[in-house]
């Protein structure tokens, strides 16, 4: 048996940290978005017990250091699986890039094992295993527009942000997301709340500047002093009239834009020597 699927990014809509944890992780709220930027996965029933990772991209490694790896380790041994697979990556999102891509990977890999091998389980299960391979992954379970709280692991979904238009642009180079949160320095000053930001973007007269006007990445303050390219894609897209924001810890930036400012912010971009995706939100399951 053979199941292909895609694997969606995601962007942060709007990113706040509450506190240090006492375990050393920081809580966090954030609105998640998945969007059409995917990695490809296929698996394939095999007559061996054996994992086999294979990857288009050769920089990464294809053993129990990946998460889809991680994630056929856990479900074999969380449901005493006796059975093997082989599996095929096919990198689209970039790694290091604040858009999640090992963490959908992860979620995918889980949800399509439990069809795969017929395991008989509830999405409760598959979070309390989500979780353990990493704080965006639960939220890739479901996908779409959700509220993440706690590491990123509460997920909460919203209604969905339909057919925003938007350019991910990434620098090239990959930022540790790690070494991001070990700058965070307490107190926070100014923090928003998200009742507020929920409100706006939210509200039955959804108007796009309005509502993201006051949305803001708290991590762009410990990222845009090490990595000011980042900074500076962020200042381009304001200047293209995007709204625009880093996305997760980076280095990725988003920029929300009217369809009509398409080719005007294309030939802008094929200046630089960036990588440029235009997409869109996506609105089915997971």
């Amino acid at each position: 048996m053979k199941i292909h699927v895609k694997t969606p990014a995601k962007i942060n809509l709007f990113l706040e940290i509450k506190d240090k944890r006492a375990d050393g992780y920081h809580n966090l709220e954030s609105i998640m978005q998945t969007v059409s930027l995917y990695d490809e996965l296929s698996f394939e029933t095999t007559n061996s017990k054996n994992i086999s990772l294979e990857c288009n991209d050769k920089t990464l490694p294809c053993n129990s250091i990946n998460t889809v790896y991680k994630a056929v380790q856990i479900i074999k041994t969380y449901f005493n699986i006796d059975k093997g697979v082989n599996i095929h990556l096919k990198k689209n999102i970039p790694v290091g890039a604040g858009l999640g891509g090992g963490s959908s990977d992860a979620a995918i890999t889980l949800i399509t094992l439990t069809r795969l091998w017929n395991i008989r389980t509830t999405k409760k299960e598959l979070e309390h295993l989500a979780v353990k391979l990493g704080a965006d992954v639960p939220f890739f379970l479901t996908g779409r527009t959700a509220l993440c709280k706690g590491i990123g692991e509460i997920v909460t979904q919203l209604k969905n942000i339909d057919n925003l238009n938007i350019v991910l642009v990434n620098p090239g180079f990959e930022i540790q997301t790690t070494s991001i949160y070990k700058k965070i320095k307490f107190p926070l000053t100014n923090q928003m709340k998200i009742h507020t930001i929920k409100t706006h973007i939210f509200n039955r007269t959804f108007n796009k500047t309005n509502a993201f006007s006051c949305c803001f990445n708290r991590l762009e303050k410990f990222v845009f002093p090490e990595y000011p390219e980042v900074m500076n894609i962020r200042n381009i897209l304001n200047n293209l009239n995007c709204f625009a924001l880093m996305s997760g810890s980076g280095a990725t930036v988003f920029g929300l834009f009217d369809y009509i400012q398409f080719e005007t912010i294309k030939l802008n971009l094929k200046k630089y020597n960036w990588k440029v995706w235009f997409v869109n939100t996506t609105n089915q399951s997971i």
